[in-house]
């Protein structure tokens, strides 16, 4: 029965990534535009998941409580840097993922924080500089009207 569940939580998912991947609009760039990459990884997703609502096999073991908090947390994380990533500018924001994703998974804090220090520049200079990718460095709080 939990593969039916995950299979409708997929899909659901899929559903809503695919619907809003057709309401982004940009003016520049690629011919066919930025909704084709979205619309080639949700409809097959969505698929997929049908069939394992449709034809679901094995047992699924879930993980140990302490482990599910893990992965909640990293969740928590990862939609707290989506909703902090213009406020913020993408080195800092990044800087915090990184950071407080190595410390959930169990490394030590200070190697966290050094490794979140040293990649958030380097992602930013990577995809703002080298490839031409526009990126905030400094977030919308920190910019004067």
């Amino acid at each position: 029965m939990s593969v039916r569940i995950m299979g409708v939580v997929i899909f659901v998912i899929a559903a809503l990534y695919t619907r809003q991947a057709g309401t982004y609009a940009i003016t520049f760039g690629d011919v066919l535009g930025p909704t084709v990459f979205p619309i080639i990884v949700g409809i097959p997703m969505m698929l997929l998941s049908a069939s394992l609502v449709v034809f679901p096999t094995g047992q699924v073991d879930w993980p140990a409580p302490q482990r599910m908090w893990r992965q909640l947390a990293a969740l928590a994380v990862l939609v707290g840097y989506t909703l902090t990533l213009e406020p913020l500018g993408f080195p800092l924001a990044t800087f915090a993922l990184i950071a407080l994703i190595g410390i959930i998974l169990g490394g030590a804090p200070w190697r966290a924080v050094l490794l979140g220090a040293i990649m958030a520049p380097a992602l930013w200079a990577l995809f703002d500089q080298l490839l031409g990718l526009p990126l905030d460095f400094l977030g919308e709080l920190f910019v004067a009207d």
